[in-house]
This record gives structure tokens, sequence and C-alpha cells, in this order.
């Protein structure tokens, strides 16, 4: 490790450079925010980053992903911000994975130190929120959306952690729990109808993405004091608002309910399979949930009775939202 890259930050009080060298965080979207993120932690020495991003890059990317370049577009967003991160630091050691953050190993997440995820999307949040709270690894999420920005520190087990905040429209929920949601992307992508864009400047990305890398430092470094809250940005005004969050008992990630091996679930014998997957649905907040039972998935078109669903069964609810099944209880009622 060459000591003199670092001098000047190594001056300040409580900074440990080889306790950061020998640290790994995994940054989940390398676009706008990640970008910034990255870049920030990899010039400040940290030892190994492992970046996670299935999309490719576009022209309206380069107004706010500063290690993109007009000759990049249609490559890898991952590959082409490892090459340009190497650069800015050759001493970072740096692993990709150009794939959905829902088809990485389990055993790269469980390396890390630190999970931080700049995701643009509710289940995007959802999912790896549910993920860190599994491996308990401290998690950092952000996001924009034109001159508003938003952070949270999550602790598992210990402050409130993505589901467990109030914070999010009913309409997001209700959009984010409805088992069509999937047939209607597929309907789009059949369509050709495009995704809409979110209003995007690259001052908020710099902004979001400092907060978050200064947070991660904080963290790796048990220096001063981590948020532990929900942070609002507003760029207009420059103004920083601090939301305090209380960890929810009933929240379908890190409540108290869930540490539990039997959550009791109420059904009926003519209820058909698919009727209940609405109901756990809409009770968990899922998106197009599956029921196993006895190892095998149930078929949606029968009823409970068909499926030979004896009462006290237990089964498990999966779900893209979740980062490990559900485990219920059918009680006849």
């Amino acid at each position: 490790m060459n000591h003199e890259r670092y001098l000047r930050q190594t001056i300040i009080p409580g900074w440990n450079q080889e306790k950061l060298f020998s640290s790994t965080a995994i940054i989940v979207g390398v676009g706008a925010i990640g970008s910034y993120v990255s870049v920030l932690l990899g010039a400040s020495g940290i030892g190994k980053l492992v970046l996670i991003d299935f999309d490719t890059i576009e022209v309206s990317n380069l107004n706010r992903q500063l290690l993109f370049r007009d000759e990049d577009i249609g490559k890898s967003k991952v590959e082409i911000a490892a090459k340009r991160l190497k650069e800015i630091n050759p001493e970072l050691e740096l692993t990709y994975f150009n794939n959905k953050m829902e088809k990485v190993p389990i055993s790269v997440y469980k390396k890390a130190d630190i999970i931080i995820g700049c995701l643009d999307t509710f289940i995007g949040r959802r999912w790896i929120n549910s993920l860190a709270v599994r491996l308990k690894k401290p998690l950092i999420l952000g996001g924009m959306f034109a001159f508003l920005g938003d952070v949270q520190v999550i602790f598992p087990y210990k402050t409130p952690c993505f589901e467990c905040q109030p914070l999010v429209s009913e309409r997001e929920l209700a959009q984010a729990c409805t088992p069509f949601g999937d047939e209607r992307k597929k309907e789009r992508k059949e369509e050709k109808e495009e995704e809409p864009k979110l209003p995007a400047v690259a001052t908020m990305s710099a902004i979001i993405g400092g907060i978050m890398a200064q947070e991660t430092l904080k963290i790796l470094l048990d220096i001063g004091e981590p948020l532990d809250n929900y942070l609002f940005y507003d760029g207009l005004h420059n103004a920083t608002t601090i939301v305090k969050l209380e960890r929810n008992p009933d929240c379908p990630a890190c409540g108290d309910v869930y540490k539990l091996k039997k959550v009791k679930f109420a059904i009926s014998e003519k209820e058909k399979v698919s009727d209940l997957l609405v109901r756990l649905a809409l009770t968990y907040g899922l998106s197009n949930p599956d029921i196993l039972y006895k190892g095998k998935l149930l078929n949606k078109d029968i009823t409970l009775k068909e499926a030979g669903i004896k009462n006290n069964a237990v089964v498990f609810v999966i779900d893209k939202n979740l980062a490990k099944p559900i485990s219920v209880v059918l009680e006849y009622v």
C-alpha cells in the first residue's frame, strides 16, 4: 500500500488506513449515484469493491454517471466502471458481476463488510434490504428524484430497516404488492412501450453519492456517529431534514414476528391457492409469490383442500421481494 497516496486523510484523528485497506464493500447499481460512491471509496483506499449491475451504458447516462464516456455507449456498466476505477487507483481490488443482484451467489454478499444499494426501484431496495437483514450486514440505501434525495443507513435488528419506514407512498406499495405486476411488465415489453425516465441531475448524484460514501467510511472505520435515521435533502432549498424512524415489530423483514419459526395465516377449505396468494401478497407486500409445500410449488388453480393442505400445515412463501422464504402455518377457520 502506497501510504503517501492517502497521507492527507491519515492525519484525521481516528483514521485507520490499514483497516480501510482490508475492508470490502459491495455496490449494487453502478449508475448515477453508484458511480460517485465507487470513485470516492476507491480513491480513499478501500481494499476491495464488488460491483453489481446488469445494465448497459446509454447516451442519457453521460450527464451524471462520471465513469462513462461516449465511446462506452452500449457496453457493460460494471466492466467499464471497473476499468476506470482501476485507472483512478491501481491498488484497488475489483470484482464485478454483470448480472442481476438476485443471481449473484450468496457467498459474495457474505464476504462483504457493508452493502451499498444505489437502486432506482422500490422493489430493488426491498430485495437488497431483505438480504442485508438476513445476513446481518450494514446497508446504506440512497436515491434521488430531480433535486430531491434520500439516504438511509440500516443496521439489521438495531435500527429500522427499509421495510420498517412508513415513507413510501400508498401508490408505490400497491404497485409492488400486486401479483399482476410482472404480467403488466411483460405486456409493456410486447407493446414496445418504454419505461418512464426519472428526472435526474448530476449535482444530486454527487451530493447523495458523497453522503453515502462518507457514511460507509464512518462505519468501516468506526469514526463519528453514523446516520441511524432517514435523511432527506432538498437541493432547490439546500435543506437537509432528518426523519427519526422507529423499528416496526410487524416488519416483514426484521420484525419480531419473523424471528419465530411459525407465522399463522387463516385459510378456508374452499379457498383457491391463487386467492391465498393474493392475500399473502397484500399482507406482506409481495410482488408475485408462490407457495412451496413438501418441496413442490402449489398449483394456483386448485383449492387448498385439493392441494392436500391439512390444518396447521407448514408452507414456505417465496417471492422476488424476499431474500429468504417466509415460513407460514396455514390454519383452517
